[in-house]
């Protein structure tokens, strides 16, 4: 399991009523989201706005995630809680919302996104049908950068180059990265020669 807020931490407030539970048996999807605000949103302000301006008894995510790739815990029970983010799919789908809007997606939010997903995928012992809302309902949820991350299979391909540190000139991202890692090992002539 990965590490996460929980909603002591971030002050989650109680359900207004039941929070009802659905059986792995019952689960066929993950639905990712986004909540179409800031990214300094607080996860509180989000339940308060699911409770206080839909009437929903608590958050409607099973978790959140912000840009930094901070998990939060979102409805109570977190994973076997039904929730209240993708109307008619709700008992078979878990909700993992990207706190932000779309552009907004960082590589660590996408890696946090990826590891509520493998863990909804282990806990049940099997694959879940990886969705976007825009998916299952009339929306733009969750924006079309995460919306084509999602049907490219939620790959996580993109290394962290703080932790390289910068050490090397001219390489600003992670594709860059790549490029000259495959010309510096002379794998790029191997792939065009058996590629033509």
């Amino acid at each position: 399991m990965f590490p996460y807020v929980t909603r002591g931490q971030w002050a989650a407030r109680s359900p207004s009523g039941t929070i009802n539970k659905a059986s792995c048996s019952q689960r066929n999807a993950f639905i990712t989201h986004y909540s179409a605000g800031p990214p300094d949103q607080s996860v509180r302000a989000i339940q308060n706005y699911h409770m206080d301006s839909n009437g929903w008894p608590d958050i409607g995510y099973n978790w959140l995630v912000d840009r930094n790739g901070t998990i939060y815990e979102g409805r109570l029970y977190n994973y076997d809680a039904i929730g209240t983010h993708a109307a008619n799919n709700n008992t078979r789908a878990v909700g993992c919302c990207f706190i932000g809007r779309d552009g907004d997606v960082t590589s660590a939010a996408k890696s946090a996104i990826r590891a509520v997903y493998d863990e909804a995928c282990r806990r049940c012992g099997k694959s879940l049908q990886m969705l976007g809302h825009r998916d299952v309902n009339a929306t733009s949820c969750p924006g079309d950068n995460l919306w084509t991350w999602v049907h490219e299979g939620m790959e996580d391909d993109d290394m962290d180059l703080n932790a390289v540190g910068g050490i090397i000139p001219g390489i600003t991202n992670a594709q860059a990265f790549k490029d000259m890692w495959i010309w510096l090992c002379g794998i790029r002539g191997l792939v065009e020669y058996d590629t033509e």
